[in-house]
């Protein structure tokens, strides 16, 4: 399992989002090119990019996100307000080496067929959990249960998924194991998690339920994990 850190940007700062409440917000810096330089220096694998003002239609960081492509060699995923088959486009001629689809893939079968057509493995679909559901619109709308929906975006061949629970994101009390246990069963593809992580041992016990990777963003700001002591686990 590697360790994927987090770049959440809104305004062109980065920022950390407690539950995804944007009323919730702590800025933990203004320049994320030389956040994202600081986790390649520490042997970052891959970096997560989320476009909070692209999500929210409040705006986008479109130039940000393509300077952190261009700024190192560590590939980079990113996500936020991705709705159509242009913007996925844009992202990935941007320099990303894959687009995370969000609540759009959760409601527009077609949308992630065109996707997943056109692209490839570079795309990663991103379901948020309550419990065991699927929510979307900000997280006030159900969806469905988790586990139907990831057996039918398999089935439409989506080559990865990332999963948060909602309940902990940006809380630091732990990542909810057993979600991702019960999600591998219904998933026959690589499992990104997300939400929760507060420490290294957090990460040494989510790496025993199979993920591929995990998100940490909040931890890593900071300080109760060191990026670098986590790479791989």
């Amino acid at each position: 399992m590697i360790t994927i850190p987090a770049i959440d940007l809104r305004g062109g700062k980065v920022v950390r989002l407690k539950q995804g409440d944007p009323e919730a917000q702590v800025v933990y810096g203004d320049d994320p090119v030389a956040v994202a330089e600081g986790f390649a220096a520490d042997g970052a694998k891959l970096i997560h990019v989320v476009d909070l003002d692209a999500a929210l239609g409040d705006g986008n960081n479109k130039e940000t996100i393509a300077r952190i492509c261009s700024a190192t060699d560590v590939p980079v995923q990113t996500g936020g307000g991705l709705r159509d088959p242009d913007s996925v486009a844009a992202v990935l001629d941007a320099g990303a080496s894959r687009a995370v689809l969000g609540t759009a893939a959760a409601l527009d079968p077609t949308f992630v067929d065109q996707a997943v057509e056109a692209h490839g493995a570079r795309i990663i679909v991103a379901l948020d959990v309550r419990d065991r559901t699927v929510m979307t619109h900000g997280w006030t709308e159900e969806a469905g249960p988790v586990d139907l929906m990831l057996a039918s975006l398999a089935a439409q061949g989506v080559p990865r998924f990332m999963l948060t629970q909602i309940a902990v994101d940006g809380m630091l009390e732990g990542p909810d194991l057993d979600l991702y246990r019960h999600a591998l069963l219904f998933a026959d593809v690589p499992v990104i998690a997300s939400g929760g992580v507060s420490t290294a041992d957090d990460l040494k016990v989510l790496a025993t339920t199979g993920v591929e990777g995990a998100i940490v963003g909040k931890a890593i700001y900071e300080g109760t994990v060191t990026l670098s002591e986590v790479i791989e686990l």
